[in-house]
């Protein structure tokens, strides 16, 4: 008889997670021997009994023998309640049924079964994830991973998506494609989709066919709102302030993001006055021999913009010509005063982050009473 068989596949992204399960059930499972060797749990759920429910079924099944007597494989799949932190993971009874799946996998399930448990996110230092590590097979595909490192994961991904629907794509329109649609695979997969059939089968995509048709990404949304400050533009900053604050989009972590953002234009201001950098056409080139305290601002940064791609840089660059060095220095000065503000009154956040930006930025005539009457009108 075959011998058992354990994998946790998890990741942050839900369409490669899922990739990688499915290629596990199809190496384990021949597609003839499914209707009776295989069991599927599904793990998208959000109530304490649901999850109860859940957790014992994959225990009860894994001790199962199979219908006619042999093995049989036991997916718990999109188990999203074990990354904890939710209502569900901090019951007692959820966390002793845990417990009881993570003891069963240390002392062995019976010769012949495999259990497959599939999940965005289990904490690494979890004892699910350890035994897995001991006993079978963990492919932990990224998560938590930094926003640059997530980035840099769905650019390379990007060529082989494009492959499958034999589109073609530029650098710089490559650049533009992720920076509307944002990093989620499956919504990346949706967007090329809609492409293919606006130009009517494979082909060149244009920047222009991009900003036609596809959607702007949750992702992308806190993008236009950096963006919208970077280029000094009140309706569009104040549209994409609406739009994150219908997502529910913490005012302190959208201020946070903006102080990354007013921080790389001071850099890149003092670059752009030092000559430190230019731009011809749509792309940045630095000097090749900076002086030293060039390295030491470039150096100091949690990302070298050096090591960015050159049609970013550039689009930073042109943002960075719209203020001022003292204006920019001015900004991170309001974004600090604006956090303290955050955590300790209770005013409006929301009317905080938005007034705080609008004086940065700049209003025109009479727009600002305009903001505070509209805003003075909410529930």
């Amino acid at each position: 008889m075959a011998e058992s068989r354990l994998q946790l596949v998890c990741g942050e992204d839900e369409y490669w997670v899922a990739e990688k399960a499915k290629a596990v059930v199809d190496t384990w499972v021949p597609e003839a021997d499914r209707a009776f060797g295989l069991e599927i749990i599904d793990g998208r759920i959000d109530t304490v009994d649901a999850v109860v429910k859940a957790v014992r079924q994959c225990v009860e099944a894994v001790q199962t023998v199979g219908f006619f007597g042999g093995g049989k494989t036991v997916w718990l799949r999109n188990a999203e309640f074990l990354a904890g932190g939710g209502r569900s993971f901090e019951s007692d009874t959820v966390k002793e049924m845990i417990v009881e799946l993570t003891e069963l996998i240390k002392s062995g399930i019976p010769e012949g079964h495999a259990l497959l448990i599939s999940a965005r996110s289990v904490p690494r230092n979890s004892a699910l994830f350890k035994v897995f590590q001991k006993k079978g097979t963990v492919s932990d595909l990224g998560s938590g991973g930094k926003s640059w490192e997530i980035e840099k994961a769905a650019k390379e991904n990007l060529g082989g998506l494009l492959a499958r629907s034999g589109l073609e794509m530029g650098d710089g329109v490559r650049e533009a494609f992720l920076a509307r649609v944002g990093v989620d695979t499956r919504l990346i997969l949706q967007e090329i989709e809609k492409l293919s059939l606006y130009r009517g089968g494979p082909g060149k995509v244009t920047a222009e066919m991009i900003e036609a048709v596809t959607s702007v990404g949750r992702e992308a949304e806190a993008w236009d709102l950096t963006d919208a400050f970077g280029e000094r533009d009140p309706a569009k900053l104040t549209g994409a302030l609406r739009r994150l604050e219908e997502q529910d989009e913490p005012p302190i972590k959208l201020s946070a993001m903006l102080d990354g953002r007013v921080r790389d234009l001071i850099v890149l201001r003092a670059a752009l006055d030092n000559r430190w950098v230019s731009v011809q056409g749509s792309r940045a080139a630095w000097q090749k021999e900076l002086p030293r305290e060039a390295e030491i601002a470039l150096t100091a940064m949690t990302h070298d913009l050096r090591s960015q791609s050159p049609f970013i840089v550039a689009k930073r660059v042109a943002q960075a010509g719209n203020y001022t060095l003292n204006e920019l220095r001015a900004a991170r000065h309001h974004l600090m005063e604006l956090r303290e503000k955050l955590v300790s009154t209770t005013l409006d956040a929301r009317f905080l982050l938005e007034t705080t930006l609008l004086k940065i930025v700049g209003l025109p005539k009479g727009a600002r009473k305009a903001v505070t009457e509209s805003r003075a009108r909410l529930p």
